[in-house]
């Protein structure tokens, strides 16, 4: 069939998203009443300053995600990134959460998640250039015994919820220090692309992009029911790839892959790396990459 492929528009994110949480749910239903939600920790000095904080993503399938996690270079060493991981973990349980799955860099804080009882679950190499990239996870439904540094000064500050300009500091923050260790190549260049038939109707998507480390990420990759099996979605994403490599991209990873999809992206020659086990609930999210 004849289809034209073109940049996707921002209205487009939406329909894509809630295409992909039907159909995602209606393989692994949501617990009830459920829905995803971003909570916000922070730790501020005596003059209201942000000093540390972390984000959690709590998924509607209940395991939750704590993927930004930052304290100020002088407050480090004094336990506050262990009271935010408790909090947050405390937090996650009241909320009927069984999991929780984190990410880390070679100079971020591997050594933290593991006395705090992560297990790692995929690796990442070479990303950054001369780095590494952990994925851990940790059960929240088994009893564990908790963590405490011995040099623990969090009791000297309070942990408040914060908000979504709180979470910009804490991004920035993290952001900074990744910088720092790591240096940046550019900024983020998002690569939307969409296909659609002799009518204009949208028939296919994918949200990917290069990220500010040269690597090609993807958030989405849609077909519609009756255009599937046709090898739309495959050239869709070898059109993204494409563009990726020309904008500097040197390899492909992702974090989004179930096992009711991850065929199609191993038909175009990503490899698992790692998987977290069980998540969601009786089925298996892969880490998977593309050397280019």
């Amino acid at each position: 069939m004849k289809y034209e492929i073109i940049p996707c528009v921002e209205e487009d994110e939406d329909y894509i998203e809630e295409k992909l949480d039907a159909f995602c749910y209606s393989i692994v239903p949501p617990e009830e009443g459920a829905k995803d939600e971003d909570i916000v920790f922070k730790i501020t000095d005596g003059e209201g300053n942000i000093i540390a904080g972390c984000i959690m993503e709590i998924e509607s399938w209940k395991f939750a995600c704590l993927f930004t996690l930052w304290v100020d270079e002088k407050y480090r060493g004094k336990g506050l990134g262990s009271s935010l991981i408790r909090e947050a973990e405390k937090t996650a349980r009241k909320r009927n959460c069984y999991a929780m799955i984190i990410g880390t860099f070679d100079f971020q804080a591997r050594p933290l998640y593991e006395k705090h009882g992560y297990k790692m679950c995929g690796i990442t190499r070479d990303f950054p250039r001369g780095h590494e990239l952990y994925d851990f996870l940790k059960r929240l439904d088994r009893p564990v015994q908790e963590y405490v540094p011995s040099k623990d000064l969090s009791a000297c500050f309070e942990i408040n919820q914060g908000d979504e300009k709180d979470a910009v500091i804490i991004r920035q923050g993290l952001k900074d220090y990744d910088t720092s260790q790591a240096g940046r190549s550019n900024e983020q260049i998002p690569l939307n692309k969409k296909a659609l038939d002799e009518n204009g109707n949208m028939i296919a998507a994918i949200f990917a992009g290069v990220g500010r480390w040269n690597h090609f990420y993807i958030d989405m990759v849609w077909v519609e029911e009756p255009y599937r099996n046709q090898g739309i979605g495959s050239e869709l994403l070898a059109e993204t790839e494409r563009e990726a490599k020309e904008r500097g991209a040197y390899f492909a990873q992702t974090e989004l892959a179930t096992d009711w999809n991850v065929e199609f992206f191993k038909k175009n020659g990503y490899t698992a790396i790692g998987a977290w086990e069980d998540v969601p609930k009786g089925h298996v999210t892969y880490i998977l990459e593309k050397r280019f």
